[in-house]
């Protein structure tokens, strides 16, 4: 499933991105940069509109989207309709306008990532995660003339923004009409997930009751997700009874 969409038209194109970014770790769902680079080296327009309401996602991809789009010839008007969390946040930046609904809610925060190594390998992904962060500062300080200094503290305290906020701190140019943010209320598990720590409360959209698929799905994650606990602790178990076995052999007599 995509979780943009891309309408070509001759004037201007439309772009919408109303989704979790990039592919999802979780499920094996959503698409690479790849694909949306491919739709976007077709848009002729002089004009480009792009929709966000997205809760971030992976952060690579996102700024690679972020790059194609800074470097299309087309003029960018940016609609935050909804949230634009996370390398959302990045993206939306690209607009030569950035205009956010009066409810709408703005979040940044410090790259994460997830490695599985020695001590060397930690060590790398922290450097790596250092450049990321860097080359958001670029963006986030190009677009509101802030210095680095005053938008680490931001980043790290894990900022939310409504319209007010985000216009006073120079991260949009406008603020838009009130828009139905029913639709963000899905993102809240995405979020929590993503391990964001500050989630507001008030984020509008009644609570829908699992679909059949839903509770289909959650089953079906719930059974792999055994299968590997009790694989791993077949595998630490093995692991014990070799150490043991070993012990004895080499046990002084």
């Amino acid at each position: 499933m995509k979780w943009y969409e891309i309408k070509n038209k001759a004037e201007k194109a439309e772009i919408w991105i109303y989704d979790q970014i990039g592919e999802d770790f979780w499920t094996g769902g959503g698409t690479s940069a790849k694909a949306f680079q491919k739709e976007l080296s077709a848009v002729t327009a002089s004009q480009i509109d792009l929709h966000i309401n997205s809760p971030g996602g992976e952060v690579f991809d996102g700024i690679t989207i972020y790059n194609l789009l800074k470097q299309h010839p087309a003029t960018i008007t940016t609609y935050i309709d909804g949230i634009a969390a996370s390398i959302a946040s990045v993206i939306a930046l690209v607009g030569d306008k950035v205009v956010m609904a009066e409810n709408a809610l703005y979040m940044m925060h410090n790259p994460s990532g997830m490695v599985v190594g020695n001590a060397n390998d930690m060590r790398s992904m922290a450097d790596v995660l250092d450049k990321v962060r860097g080359s958001m500062l670029k963006v986030y300080s190009g677009k509101s003339g802030k210095e680095d200094q005053d938008i680490v503290p931001l980043l790290d305290a894990e900022t939310w923004m409504n319209a007010d906020e985000a216009l006073e701190a120079g991260f949009i140019d406008e603020i838009g009409g009130r828009m139905d943010m029913a639709a963000c209320a899905r993102f809240i598990p995405v979020m929590a997930k993503a391990g964001f720590k500050r989630i507001p409360d008030n984020i509008d959209g009644e609570k829908e009751n699992p679909s059949p698929k839903d509770l289909e799905d959650i089953a079906n994650i719930h059974q792999r997700n055994q299968v590997k606990v009790a694989q791993s602790k077949q595998t630490r178990r093995d692991r014990v009874a070799d150490l043991l076995i070993r012990a004895e052999l080499v046990s002084p007599k």
